[in-house]
């Protein structure tokens, strides 16, 4: 347990440190920003929330991922990294835990940065209730989005770089905005973080049980299938 956070506080030092997590939050306050022009807090909160549910989601979380494990292959650290006192799972894990914590933290960042915002321009409308809607909305989807992430590590560790996690990262958000308004959307893991912002109001194609199992069962193989591979595949 001991080695295990040891290994969470390196890998979260690590990525504190990287220009990819905060590259990426400038990016989405910065994009955020844009949309300041909405008439009320509730279209602002909701447009977050869509940004959250599509591109930050997807390809914000998607490059995190890539980036904390494909940089050991372009960095050759990794050879480094195997021969410490640390089990090889336990290395999965601690990265997959750093991705988790500094994401939540990039969307608590950008939740107040919105906040901050509106009220400089005094944008009316606002109650703490729908604050806190769309706080706990803007969390559960960034929860579904880094189960989705997840497939992402175990890709990194196979092509040894994150070019290609990335690449997917970018098809799947193609995928769900061409596929999300559709009957295909529900079974379509990728778009069923967007269906769930729309469950709040009238969705054409509302979710259902099978569409969370999937979200579930992709971060489930992805997680295991990363730390199987570190295990098994990383001898030389």
């Amino acid at each position: 347990m001991r080695s295990l956070l040891t290994a969470c506080s390196v890998e979260v030092y690590k990525l504190r440190r990287s220009f990819v997590l905060w590259g990426m939050l400038l990016f989405i306050l910065f994009v955020i920003t844009l949309f300041l022009g909405q008439p009320n807090w509730s279209s602002f909160f909701e447009r977050t929330a869509f940004l959250y549910s599509s591109v930050f989601g997807l390809l914000g979380f998607g490059m995190v991922t890539s980036w904390t494990f494909g940089r050991e292959y372009s960095d050759r650290t990794l050879k480094d990294l195997l021969v410490l006192p640390v089990s090889r799972g336990e290395i999965a894990i601690a990265k997959y835990v750093a991705i988790i914590f500094w994401c939540f933290v990039m969307m608590l960042i950008s939740f107040v940065y919105a906040l901050m915002l509106g009220f400089f321009i005094g944008l009316p409308g606002f109650s703490f209730a729908i604050a806190q809607h769309y706080l706990f909305l803007i969390l559960i989807i960034g929860a579904l989005h880094l189960l989705l992430s997840a497939p992402l590590a175990l890709l990194a560790c196979i092509s040894r770089g994150y070019l290609m996690p990335i690449g997917f990262a970018f098809t799947t958000l193609m995928l769900a905005l061409v596929f999300g308004p559709t009957t295909i959307g529900a079974y379509l893991p990728w778009s069923v973080p967007a269906l769930h912002l729309k469950e709040s109001g009238a969705a054409l194609f509302p979710l259902m049980s099978t569409s969370y199992l999937l979200v579930f069962l992709i971060g489930v193989i992805g997680f295991v299938g990363t730390v199987k591979w570190l295990q098994n595949r990383e001898q030389q």
